[in-house]
């Protein structure tokens, strides 16, 4: 019996001896909170997807162009204009491809009049990037 009331007193002995440390993991949870908004603040979430432009800057000149390599395109409420024909969208899309084929260096003039809307000149980009036209120009018409 001894022995055990022994054991008893140096495990209280032992326990009160021991101190306990307490460790503040509070820095911890805000280094971790900074890191993460570093990382959502400095990283790229967004998908870039569409029609990319490149500028030309202020004072570039203008460039001659042979004319074998324009294929001029005027987009209508609902169909487009190209040589005095009207094409569908599909048609069109058709028509630059083949012509594409031919001339590889093919470039899209736009011709917008004051009247179409913007969604028609958009959807005309958009048909010029399905066919793998890579230089577009637009030109302003102005209605008389």
């Amino acid at each position: 019996m001894k022995k055990i009331i022994t054991y008893y007193r140096k495990k209280k002995a032992y326990w009160r001896e021991r101190q306990f440390h307490d460790v503040d993991s509070s820095s911890v949870g805000d280094l971790a909170f900074l890191l993460l908004i570093f990382f959502i603040v400095t990283g790229s979430f967004i998908l870039r997807q569409g029609i990319f432009l490149s500028l030309p800057s202020e004072n570039s000149s203008s460039v001659k162009v042979e004319e074998n390599l324009i294929f001029e395109v005027a987009p209508h409420e609902d169909v487009f204009e190209h040589d005095g024909k009207m094409f569908t969208r599909a048609e069109l899309a058709g028509e630059i491809i083949r012509r594409k084929e031919k001339t590889p260096e093919l470039i899209l003039i736009v011709l917008m009049k004051e009247n179409i809307s913007y969604n028609r000149f958009i959807d005309t980009l958009s048909v010029a990037k399905e066919a793998g036209i890579k230089k577009i120009s637009i030109k302003n018409e102005v209605s008389s």
